[in-house]
């Protein structure tokens, strides 16, 4: 059997390199040839097969793994039969927190109270913040702002007042945000489930005393966690709502330490959670593949 491990193509480094390694190796354990292309070899027109212009002669692949963001790229090798995890629908939510936000709250999870950023366009902007005031009564200060499309805990923000939102507010341009309620609770600590199929297969606990956001790379530590009934379904609903065949689901803590799901992400860097845990992800994934094919 054969895979397509599909990558993005302007993401370089050893930080990527090392999770494109271990998952080659999982499916190698299963005694599948996983080959890596990046998303910038696909440059064959519509209507033609989807081959990889760097290696037209490569094998036509039973599945592909989507380790990339390149949602138009998913659809199309998804037009042709192939089996992709995670599929295009689903990245495609995971990377927008807005459609998260639409998809959590559909299947009746338990989120921030969250807000949709009003739509704008490139080269006019934010003309007008009036809409910021009804965001600051109806979710009180501070509380969250974010921009749609982001990793790692960047592009997020915790304001204060009205006039450090707007400030804030320029920052973004044109790009597409949401507002969030600040769970008070949770500041500097949250949850990562990492789950895949049916199970939660590793979670860690992540802290920063210096930040209100617990993302290992913000500076954050990470230690090895057993996550309550409650954790562990609300991960497992959340990834089941976004229609994930794996995910990382970051669950923050509510006022009795009650499951908040915050977001979903589809392709999880998950090196923090091997070195924390001794869970290997790209084991689990490639065996949940293996048996959904």
């Amino acid at each position: 059997m054969n895979g397509w491990l599909i990558v993005n193509g302007f993401l370089a480094s050893a930080k990527f390199d090392d999770l494109y390694a271990l998952l080659t190796a999982a499916f190698a354990a299963h005694g599948v040839h996983l080959m890596r292309f990046p998303n910038t070899a696909f440059t064959t027109p519509l209507g033609d097969y989807p081959r990889p212009c760097t290696c037209p002669d490569a094998v036509q692949p039973d599945f592909v793994v989507f380790w990339d963001k390149d949602i138009a790229l998913a659809r199309r090798l998804e037009a042709v039969g192939l089996p992709v995890f995670n599929s295009a629908d689903a990245v495609a939510t995971c990377d927008d927190k807005a459609k998260t936000a639409l998809a959590l709250a559909k299947a009746g999870l338990r989120t921030p109270r969250t807000i949709l950023g009003p739509k704008t366009f490139e080269g006019i902007g934010y003309t007008t913040a009036a809409f910021l005031n009804e965001a600051a009564r109806t979710l009180g200060f501070p509380f969250v702002m974010k921009e749609s499309y982001g990793s790692f805990g960047q592009q997020v923000h915790l304001v204060h007042t009205l006039a450090e939102a707007e400030s804030v507010l320029q920052t973004f341009g044109h790009k597409e945000f949401i507002l969030q309620e600040f769970i008070a609770s949770s500041r500097g600590r949250d949850l990562r489930l990492n789950v895949v199929g049916d199970r939660v297969v590793a979670t860690l606990l992540r802290t920063s005393a210096t930040d209100f956001r617990s993302n290992v790379t913000l500076g954050g530590t990470a230690v090895a966690h057993a996550p309550t009934a409650a954790q562990a379904q609300a991960a497992l609903d959340a990834a089941k709502a976004v229609g994930a065949t794996f995910a990382g689901v970051d669950i923050l803590f509510g006022p009795d330490d009650d499951p908040i799901v915050c977001e979903v992400n589809s392709n999880p860097h998950f090196r923090s959670t091997l070195d924390a845990t001794g869970v290997n992800l790209a084991e689990a994934i490639a065996e949940q593949v293996m048996q959904s094919l």
